[in-house]
């Protein structure tokens, strides 16, 4: 079973994410699978990319830790992060517009996804928020810095630092999210508004979105190698596996019996 499926009609390419055994969060192959199907993308006849989770829960739960907790050393972690960040870097050069269809709950690498699309559009029900504070982490993919472009410096340094949890219509009020639906007609609206795209020409599209490309860039190669460096020295650190104990813990507790 793959962790994505990938769906092209009309013009729409759905990109969704299913492992739903782990809140559709990512895993090693997972990551591998996004860089396959955004090629696929790349070479199809899509006039608009939406992102998404499968059902309603969650949009992306970030990194799955139980899959990537081998990864101990810089070495290993600097190596995931500059996988990921170079596949999210993909985004922003695919000449059609990505739409992050904010189905669930989007927290840590999953925001990370979020910041790097080009629009957001979440259900009323999905919260959203920076978490790799609460590990003892700093985001690594180029959330900050696209962040700090979107929301602006002071925004951005707060929702970083202290990784508290936003619900949709919070994220809307600070510009992260551009529009929030009521969850009852989330698909619908969704729906709705990706067609609406795909009924342009691709020219035109990729016309308007490499112009506000040029005037604020979400790629930001020159800053990539000195961020994984300091992300791969939090990730190595005692003290972000102690907060990885300490959740899983917490995780146990709350299982039923």
């Amino acid at each position: 079973m793959r962790d994505l499926r990938l769906e092209i009609e009309g013009g729409v390419a759905t990109l969704l994410i299913d492992r739903p055994q782990a809140r559709n969060a990512l895993a090693l192959h997972t990551m591998t699978e996004l860089d396959q199907e955004l090629e696929r993308v790349a070479g199809s006849d899509a006039r608009v990319l939406v992102i998404r989770g499968a059902g309603d829960r969650a949009f992306c739960a970030g990194g799955d830790l139980k899959e990537l907790e081998h990864l101990r050393s810089e070495a290993d972690a600097s190596a995931m992060a500059k996988t990921m960040r170079g596949i999210l870097d993909l985004l922003p050069g695919l000449p059609m517009p990505v739409i992050a269809g904010i189905n669930g709950d989007a927290f840590g690498g999953g925001a990370e996804i979020l910041v790097a699309c080009d629009v957001r559009v979440a259900a009323e029900h999905a919260r959203i928020g920076f978490a790799q504070i609460t590990l003892g982490l700093m985001p690594a993919w180029g959330a900050s810095e696209r962040l700090a472009a979107l929301v602006g410096r002071g925004r951005a340094m707060s929702m970083l630092i202290t990784g508290r949890t936003m619900t949709a219509r919070e994220a809307h009020e600070l510009g992260f999210v551009e529009d929030v639906y009521p969850s009852e007609v989330f698909e619908e609206r969704l729906g709705s508004l990706v067609r609406a795209i795909a009924a342009a020409p691709l020219p035109a599209l990729a016309g308007i979105k490499a112009s506000i490309n040029a005037v604020q860039p979400h790629r930001h190669p020159d800053l990539a190698d000195e961020t994984i460096a300091r992300f791969a020295k939090t990730w190595a650190d005692p003290a972000h596996w102690e907060a990885v104990a300490r959740l899983e813990q917490r995780r146990q507790k709350k299982a039923p019996a």
